[in-house]
């Protein structure tokens, strides 16, 4: 099971080849494929500062069809806190670091480009797009 960070999904939106051909890949091999709540959040956020918001907040909407989506839940909220202020001097953000807990929690590894900034994230199983 795999869940996607937030940077894959821009990169999709943005029609990056190497995130097409990971996607592409990661569903000839049958993985169950995620994203976060906390990912749609950021989609979302990003799609309202467009110039053409409705345009964006629909492109969104459609893409985020084809992906399930995984939610904050007690355990990954218990697993944020904990990390939080064991990393707190360790530059992960808030946002990052919620998607991380998610993940771990889950039991997902992450694809994301930001592979070293993960990393720092203890038993996380991070992969580079």
């Amino acid at each position: 099971m795999v869940c996607l960070d937030t940077d894959f999904m821009i990169g999709l939106e943005r029609g990056v080849s190497q995130a097409f051909a990971k996607l592409e890949s990661l569903v000839s091999e049958e993985e169950p494929i995620f994203i976060t709540a906390v990912t749609v959040a950021e989609l979302y956020h990003g799609a309202y500062r467009a110039k053409n918001s409705e345009q964006a907040v629909a492109n969104v909407h459609e893409s985020l069809l084809k992906f399930n989506v995984l939610d904050l839940d007690a355990r990954s909220a218990r697993l944020w806190g904990e990390l939080s202020y064991r990393l707190k001097s360790d530059g992960i953000g808030d946002l990052d670091l919620f998607i991380a807990c998610i993940s771990l929690s889950d039991g997902q590894k992450l694809v994301t480009r930001n592979v070293g900034h993960f990393e720092r994230v203890p038993e996380l199983k991070v992969e580079s797009w």
